[in-house]
């Protein structure tokens, strides 16, 4: 069943983009300009299921004066790679050309340029819009589940849960630009597709991976995570921050006034360093709104699209929740894989940094589309191409173990949760070695007792990879942690 399900649908591609946020779909759309045929795929249902859809676009694109000093800041405060860094803002005039192609109207942030529409946070979903204008249509429901590396190409195994049947590409050229692993952490805002298994994946064909345990938490979510207030409306708090008492929490003056100019996005990890001593000392915290004119809160929140809703007695209850994942595939300047060649890792699907949060606002979008040309404009020059592909694997990959017709009890809810406390426990600062070789254990074994026991097909089966991915995740960023704590030693 499993090697007639294997082979059911099979294809070759010359590129293969997996991935339709704003770096996959960059890449398609100058792949597009130059009349270069590929497949391009998503794991959900439409192709605008990702966190760029939901994102507000904020780009940053430095001043050709400031464009020295945004490298070094990056690089101090996020400990990315220097050559990378210095090859995206160099290129960054990209930007502007990419949103004039597009017709994209724009306006001009405090670090950057945005697409200018009625509703602030859906600058993503018009640019997402824009380009599928431009591109191949994608194919949906298509879950990368299993790579293979062959002398001129890639082998790429993809479950459809919608036709229950497994699908194999050959391509030439891979892309991955399927996002991070925020998904995986119970409080996070990202698509439920950013689970992380195309960076376990790409490892296990020679990919490195680095910053696995740097996350960027975002400060100001509502509704229990899922979603982020825009500066625009936290500012009109005036920087106060205060328990369910009305008693002011944040007191240090400099970050309150920076908070209410709109102008505190370089001083997040302390932000964050506050709100985490709040949330050890068990205070629930609130922006307070008491101060700001009802006339302009009500207008500010409909410009940004947010519902008034969320204030109660002048007050906005916020927590912070995992807005994006540091770690990924190490590239070189051209946006390839270190150890595979015509093996490309756009977007967050790339290392960004392993110091701090591992990335300075705005870098997401303006990485995504300066990246999407280099890599298309890689493949056009160099288009090596070889449809002779092998037409069988290695060996089976371990996912299919997972997959069967027949369900069973495994409890995979328990699994995610236990998982995912497990996750922030991973995340808290000072971890021992000895604490992390227990977690280590505790993930191994748990992810055998997956295999062994957990089998199911359609969207239980997703669940069922979901979670298996999740403790290799886990893994990676114990692996991580280990390092650091070496290095610290």
């Amino acid at each position: 069943m499993m090697e007639q399900n294997i082979t059911s649908v099979e294809h070759y591609t010359p590129i293969l983009i997996v991935g339709t946020g704003i770096s996959g779909l960059t890449v398609a759309y100058y792949l597009s300009k130059n009349n270069i045929k590929y497949t391009i795929t998503t794991k959900k249902n439409a192709p605008k299921q990702s966190n760029s859809f939901l994102a507000a676009a904020n780009t940053r694109v430095p001043s050709e004066n400031d464009i020295n000093n945004i490298i070094n800041l990056t690089i101090d405060k996020c400990g990315a790679d220097r050559s990378v860094i210095e090859t995206l803002y160099r290129n960054s005039n990209t930007i502007i050309n990419f949103f004039e192609e597009l017709g994209i109207s724009y306006e001009k942030t405090s670090f950057g340029i945005m697409p200018e529409c009625m509703i602030k946070s859906q600058g993503g979903k018009k640019l997402i819009n824009g380009l599928l204008q431009h591109i191949e249509q994608p194919l949906c429901n298509k879950i990368l589940i299993h790579l293979e590396k062959y002398a001129h190409g890639i082998i790429a195994l993809f479950y459809d849960i919608q036709l229950d049947q497994f699908i194999r590409i050959y391509t030439n050229y891979l892309v991955l630009a399927t996002g991070g692993y925020a998904a995986q952490f119970s409080y996070n805002d990202n698509s439920p597709g950013s689970t992380g298994e195309t960076l376990i994946l790409a490892k296990k064909i020679g990919a490195r991976l680095k910053g696995m345990s740097t996350v960027m938490c975002h400060p100001w979510s509502i509704y229990n995570g899922r979603q982020i207030l825009l500066g625009g409306v936290v500012s009109l708090s005036q920087g106060k921050i205060v328990d369910e008492e009305g008693i002011q929490l944040l007191k240090d003056k400099y970050i309150c006034d920076a908070i209410a100019q709109d102008d505190y996005h370089e001083m997040i990890d302390e932000i964050l360093h506050f709100q985490l001593e709040c949330i050890k000392q068990k205070k629930d915290m609130y922006l307070d709104m008491s101060h700001a004119n009802e006339n302009l809160l009500n207008e500010r929140f409909k410009k940004y699209g947010f519902s008034t809703n969320v204030v109660k007695n002048k007050r906005i209850k916020i927590t912070p929740t995992m807005h994006y994942s540091s770690g990924g595939i190490e590239i070189n300047a051209n946006g390839e894989a270190i150890n595979l060649n015509r093996v490309f890792a756009t977007g967050e699907a790339q290392f960004n940094g392993d110091l701090g949060m591992g990335r300075i606002p705005g870098q997401a979008f303006a990485s995504g589309i300066v990246f999407g040309k280099l890599i298309a404009d890689k493949i056009a020059n160099e288009g090596v191409f070889n449809t002779q592909y092998p037409f069988s694997f290695k060996a089976p990959p371990e996912t299919m173990q997972l997959y069967s017709i027949e369900d069973n009890d495994f409890p995979i809810e328990e699994f995610q949760k236990e998982l995912s406390t497990l996750m922030v426990d991973l995340l808290a600062p000072n971890s021992s070695i000895a604490s992390l070789t227990l977690h280590k254990r505790k993930i191994q074994k748990s992810q055998n007792m997956i295999l062994g026991r957990a089998r199911g097909s359609g969207k239980r089966y997703e669940d069922i990879l979901t979670l298996f991915f999740g403790h290799s995740v886990a893994l990676e960023i114990i692996e991580d942690l280990e390092v650091k704590a070496c290095v610290k030693g």
